[in-house]
């Protein structure tokens, strides 16, 4: 068994409760195998002083428990490991690790940088037409520009953001509140595995089990942030957990962009707040882009040139980045077989859609 089967075990038995869970870290000497240890003999320890051993839950076995999870097509990604996304370690209260179902993509396994560029779009849950409008409009230009989409799969401005993305035949990302078991809401499994379907990713702090409680959508607004280059806010009353994105995403030294809406409107007074706090206006998604100097790529095109699932994979990976991506990259971007992706590569740069150049493919 390795750190992983540890973990799972830990965030299981803890139910990924953050202090817990980092206080049996410590307490295991830095590690996963340490803490379980550690865990399980208080627990021990516990129900012995308590004379309740017969009735309490038992301790899970690291190794039973992972192969329930990967059963489930749920892979865990530890901090130190390389899907795990270099900048999500750098802030404050990382996640120690991530459950994901999906792809492999850019915003999952690298730093943030000119070449990988990932946008939270988020709001309300009440989102009116106007809203819902204007935040698929945005997801789907800024796809269609080579950007992949952070949201939450809630109803409202999310599940628009992730709407939108697909329009483009982009990336999106759903970051839930809950384990990757039981989508939440029930409504949006079909969206979700619409994600997964066109290359994207579902992912979660939590095992596997654990329920969308309400702070949990509070934290997982962190990772939603800390895996984007900057937050987009589409229509954010007062009370919007929306707003909370925002915060971190300042707390994270990332952009925060809002769309203005009319002053009348309840629905965009948090959204104005921000305005005040300095958070950037923007009208249109070429704001957005331009603030980050991306140029618009052919992204839909590229999506409607391809002959079968994995040119399409491979070719939406290679228009999320911009300097050329070597086979190596390509294959831990898309996780197909090394076998597949040569071949496919073979016959995209015989057509022309593709090019190899600086030691690397680009679209």
């Amino acid at each position: 068994m390795n750190e992983a089967h540890y973990y799972h075990a830990v965030s299981i038995a803890a139910h990924s409760g953050y202090a817990t869970m980092k206080r049996y870290h410590i307490a295991g000497g830095g590690s996963w195998e340490g803490a379980y240890h550690a865990f399980r003999k208080d627990v021990a320890q516990r129900d012995n002083a308590m004379l309740i051993r017969e009735t309490a839950t038992p301790f899970p076995d690291p190794r039973e428990a992972y192969e329930r999870m990967e059963r489930l097509g749920i892979r865990l990604a530890l901090t130190g490991q390389k899907e795990f996304p270099e900048a999500l370690r750098h802030i404050p209260y990382p996640p120690f690790a991530l459950y994901i179902r999906g792809g492999a993509i850019p915003q999952i396994t690298t730093t943030i940088s000119a070449d990988t560029t990932t946008l939270a779009i988020v709001g309300t849950r009440r989102a009116s037409m106007e809203g819902k409008k204007t935040a698929r409009y945005f997801a789907r230009e800024l796809a269609a520009a080579g950007c992949a989409i952070a949201s939450g799969l809630a109803f409202g401005i999310d599940a628009a953001a992730h709407e939108g993305a697909l329009d483009a035949g982009g990336i999106t990302i759903a970051v839930l509140a809950g384990g990757l078991d039981a989508v939440s809401p029930y409504s949006h499994r079909a969206l979700a595995e619409k994600i997964l379907e066109h290359g994207g990713a579902l992912i979660s702090e939590y095992p596997p089990g654990e329920a969308p409680l309400a702070y949990r959508f509070i934290e997982r607004n962190r990772i939603m942030s800390g895996i984007s280059r900057g937050a987009l806010i589409v229509e954010a009353p007062e009370s919007s957990g929306a707003l909370a994105t925002a915060r971190y995403a300042v707390e994270q030294n990332r952009e925060v962009f809002v769309v203005p809406g009319a002053v009348s409107a309840s629905n965009f007074r948090g959204s104005h707040t921000l305005i005040r706090q300095g958070a950037e206006l923007v009208t249109s998604p070429d704001d957005i882009l331009n603030e980050y100097d991306i140029h618009k790529k052919t992204i839909v095109a590229a999506h409607d040139a391809a002959s079968s699932p994995e040119e399409t994979l491979i070719l939406k990976v290679l228009a999320q980045i911009s300097a050329p991506a070597d086979v190596d990259k390509i294959i831990t971007m898309t996780r197909l077989e090394p076998r597949v992706v040569n071949q496919t590569l073979s016959f995209l740069a015989i057509r022309g859609i593709i090019k190899e150049s600086g030691g690397g493919y680009t679209i």
